[in-house]
């Protein structure tokens, strides 16, 4: 079984990037994501809602808008350039992996609000 296919390669990588561009938003709705929580278990709740609105307005819907900002663009010049693989035997289309860049980035924004949203609604 000493085979190697390079559309195989290309599209195990392609099917990667969708599914963690695609999967960013609902990680960070259901809290699921990545934390130092050594500082966070010694707050107190209210303290941790006040990091996270915090966190969510000056740090990650900023990045997000910058994020869709460029990836637009990168997706455009791949599309009108008409980028394929580097390899003979790739995969054709790369704007169609590079446009979920923005994509992937504008649903961490959405869930971002909706994040914010729910704090808003438990401090009041």
């Amino acid at each position: 079984m000493n085979v190697g296919s390079v559309t195989l390669q290309e599209l195990e990588w392609h099917f990667h990037g969708a599914l963690f561009l695609l999967c960013l938003g609902f990680t960070y709705m259901e809290d699921a994501h990545v934390r130092v929580d050594l500082l966070r278990e010694n707050f107190s709740e209210r303290t941790n809602r006040i990091i996270e609105i915090i966190g969510c307005l000056f740090f990650l819907l900023p990045y997000c808008v910058v994020v869709i900002y460029f990836g637009i663009d990168f997706t455009m010049k791949s599309y009108s350039a008409g980028e394929m693989s580097a390899n003979t035997n790739g995969l054709p289309y790369r704007f169609i992996i590079k446009s979920l860049l923005p994509i992937g980035f504008l649903l961490l924004g959405l869930s971002a609000v909706s994040v914010l949203l729910k704090r808003k609604e438990t401090d009041e």
